[in-house]
């Protein structure tokens, strides 16, 4: 049970507004370090060493971890997709991606460190187009995908052929949105503390502190019980911190390394690097009408670009089709969609995932098909 200052109370929205709620950031433990990451500066790229002997020698710094201290078992949302590290092993894939970390007396002392991490890359072929990474010879982003497809979904209800054939308007239309991120008011922040027991207790900026503790627990291969999850007061987050993040496993294993609390907070420019945003789409709609516009049939194209890794990705294409429709009765239907990794910071689930850009675009191919069943000889006219 969480304790009383965070649980559900009408002073809460007090509390925000008059500056007593105390966030992740605001919370510190006696003797608690700062921590920061080292990140990748190439969108795609081997990694060929990482040299952290200068930083370990900086007075106040105590602990540096890359992959070869720290836990590689993967994590991710799904299961079925389980495609992230704390760290990065082997390559880099988004600008961005985590590569070292460290913990350090205060928070100059942690980015003096991270300026004296050396790491020597191999430059790799980048996509930044989920339809170029859709290519026969595209380079591969995850060895175990081929093609790039992180999900496929095939879908078909009705006659889609006999419902063209039988429409009075056919027409096609092509659309595309931008991908886009949230930007909380609070960014993402998290605060670990092993005690001498061996629980782990975290304070951490997050949606959803069960998939938080599962995570861990999984990463670290610590006990569940064994993992204490708190969420403070949450500055916003829409989806963008509905899942565990690397911030949170790495934050837990500087804290066991050094046998002391540990802090990071991400600062603006992180996170937009760390956030799972919403996805861009990229749609092909078809669709047949009858004389007075009644909608016969509708066939979707839809890829998805997914950046990195497949957080929400494999929920997200099910529901890009799911809710394409609604409200709408139409008897014959087909969806094909492609959930592509690209060189990007992860896409997520921000807001309504999967479900507003294609909803947009169909209402938008309505109103066109509308003004030409309208204005065409023997069309509706009401």
């Amino acid at each position: 049970m969480l304790r009383a200052e965070y649980q559900s109370c009408p002073q809460r929205g007090t509390r925000k507004a008059t500056g007593q709620a105390k966030y992740t950031g605001d919370i510190s433990l006696p003797g608690c370090f700062t921590a920061r990451f080292c990140t990748a500066r190439f969108a795609h790229a081997k990694i060929l060493n990482i040299d952290v002997s200068r930083a370990k020698k900086l007075p106040g710094v105590k602990a540096v971890l890359t992959t070869k201290e720290v836990s590689n078992i993967k994590f991710g949302h799904s299961p079925a997709r389980f495609d992230e590290t704390a760290l990065a092993v082997d390559k880099v894939r988004h600008v961005g991606d985590e590569v070292a970390a460290v913990a350090a007396v205060d928070e100059q002392t942690a980015r003096e460190a991270l300026e004296l991490i050396k790491v020597e890359y191999e430059e790799l072929p980048f996509i930044l187009n989920p339809i170029d990474a859709l290519a026969d010879n595209a380079p591969l982003i995850h060895a175990e995908y081929p093609r790039n497809i992180c999900q496929e979904v095939h879908n078909e209800v009705g006659n889609v052929e006999k419902g063209f054939a039988e429409a009075y308007l056919v027409r096609t239309d092509t659309f595309a949105n931008k991908k886009s991120d949230g930007a909380c008011l609070e960014p993402q922040a998290t605060l670990a503390n092993f005690d001498i027991n061996g629980n782990l207790t975290l304070w951490t900026s997050t949606q959803v502190s069960h998939y938080v503790q599962r995570t861990v627990a999984i990463v670290l291969q610590m006990p569940i019980d064994k993992v204490r999850v708190i969420a403070p007061y949450v500055g916003g987050g829409f989806g963008v911190k509905a899942s565990a993040g690397s911030h949170e496993i790495i934050a837990c294993m500087l804290s066991q390394n050094t046998h002391c609390p540990v802090r990071l907070v991400l600062d603006r420019e992180e996170v937009f690097m760390h956030n799972r945003a919403r996805h861009q789409f990229y749609h092909e709609m078809k669709i047949g009408v009858d004389k007075y516009g009644k909608i016969l049939v509708h066939k979707h194209l839809s890829v998805l670009d997914g950046g990195a890794y497949s957080s929400f990705g494999i929920a997200t294409i099910y529901y890009n089709g799911s809710l394409l429709h609604a409200p709408y009765a139409i008897p014959n239907m087909r969806y094909d969609a492609y959930r592509v990794f690209t060189n990007k910071p992860a896409s997520g689930a921000l807001r309504g995932h999967g479900g507003l850009s294609n909803r947009a675009c169909f209402e938008a191919q309505l109103d066109m098909v509308a003004a030409e069943t309208q204005n065409r000889p023997g069309g509706n006219q009401n």
